[in-house]
């Protein structure tokens, strides 16, 4: 198995909360699966993009694996729309310190397609296997519906995520509904692809202790965007109240830069709701506080148009807090105990009527409770570090026998 491997995270850092700018579950999928290996001995160095001028160059997070901030392009947080400038000077700095560090990497393994342009090459140049992970895939220009995924933010998306996609060694998807997507829209053969679904921190995240007890609110945990739907968790929460006048919804997360008018948007849709009074805005949140939150709501409500997993569920359900989102949003399905509250339509009425239900049978409401637990308790990021090794081994192996052998 590798001895040391990189993680490149070009566009956010790892150490970034999820729910602010540009933060979310992908920032905790490349950190704690970085933790993880290294809790093995793998050495792990995650590369990102410098977005201030206080942040050390090179920062020891645990023992094997340390934080390495690279110059490239202005030394302030960007909006994604503007993040192409900096994947060419990311590139030259990821190839110069790798040629001036002295540290020996057997394999890169990019994150978003931003990584991925700039990573590709350099691995090609050191002689490396380089996998793709992109946490979310682009719509095609041709779409009309936020249900086709993450409309392009810059020009160059679509066509760098085809090419990392059917030139790395790898694809890395984290559902099988993504890898399905990359198949069909890049041209990606199967058997160039695995599923490595995200895990969670079931210690971290539990249901509540002692006596504590859960409060009567809703949680919603995204960046406020369109593409999260908050819009939905507001109609929903406006047809629940004419029967449950107390239930309330807290809205974790902040707008990311290309979506800055959006939260706005949103207060003067529950205002016109009539909800304004049960609707509380707390912006991002740190881990701790989320975990907070998770176990003391009724539901997760998880209304995105599309998801390429959905990590935030499979948080909550390890809280013992069920989760409502929307059937044909992408990996979603995947990511659900099941008999979770899958909804085949978008209508706030159907998602009111579905929460009303569950909320009113105690019995059913504590099965729910066990069986997000159960299955969450089957996702722990051990289990993702194991495939990982295994994944990154085949490919280490392939690239020593075509060294050893020339062929």
């Amino acid at each position: 198995m590798a001895s040391r491997i990189g993680f490149i995270s070009l566009h956010t850092s790892p150490l970034a909360a999820p729910g602010r700018a540009d933060a979310g579950g992908m920032n905790v999928v490349v950190l704690q699966s970085a933790r993880a290996l290294a809790r093995r001995g793998i050495l792990v160095d995650l590369f990102t993009r410098r977005s201030d001028t206080d942040t050390a160059p090179i920062t020891q997070l645990c023992r094997h694996l340390r934080l390495i901030t690279l110059d490239a392009g202005p030394p302030t947080p960007l909006a994604k729309s503007d993040m192409e400038q900096a994947i060419a000077p990311f590139q030259a700095q990821l190839e110069a310190f790798c040629a001036t560090d002295g540290a020996s990497w057997q394999l890169l393994h990019s994150h978003h397609w931003f990584s991925g342009v700039a990573g590709l090459p350099v691995a090609r140049q050191l002689g490396l296997p380089h996998v793709q992970s992109f946490h979310s895939v682009a719509a095609p220009k041709d779409a009309t519906t936020l249900q086709a995924g993450e409309p392009s933010e810059s020009p160059g998306r679509i066509a760098g995520e085809a090419h990392v996609a059917r030139h790395s060694d790898l694809v890395a998807a984290v559902s099988q509904v993504e890898a399905a997507t990359i198949a069909t829209r890049y041209g990606v053969d199967y058997a160039n692809m695995r599923v490595v679904r995200p895990g969670v921190g079931v210690n971290f995240f539990h249901p509540p202790t002692g006596e504590k007890h859960r409060g009567d609110y809703l949680l919603f945990a995204a960046r406020l965007q369109p593409l999260k739907g908050a819009d939905l968790a507001l109609r929903t929460l406006a047809e629940l109240r004419r029967d449950f006048p107390q239930l309330r919804l807290i809205l974790a997360g902040a707008a990311s830069a290309d979506f800055g008018e959006y939260p706005r948007e949103l207060a003067s849709l529950a205002c016109s709701l009539g909800i304004e009074d049960a609707v509380e805005f707390i912006g991002a949140c740190s881990r701790e506080k989320l975990a907070e939150l998770m176990r003391g709501a009724q539901a997760l409500i998880l209304p995105s148009w599309s998801e390429t997993f959905g990590l935030v569920a499979l948080e909550a359900q390890a809280s013992g807090t069920p989760v409502i989102g929307w059937r044909d949003a992408g990996g979603l399905a995947e990511a659900i105990a099941p008999g979770g509250l899958l909804q085949e339509t978008r209508s706030p009425k159907a998602w009111a009527a579905a929460l009303g239900e569950l909320l009113r049978d105690s019995s059913r409401l504590a099965a729910a409770r066990s069986c997000a637990r159960t299955f969450a308790l089957q996702h722990s990021w051990e289990h993702v570090a194991t495939t990982l090794v295994g994944m990154y081994s085949e490919l280490i192996e392939v690239v020593d026998d075509v060294t050893n052998h020339g062929c």
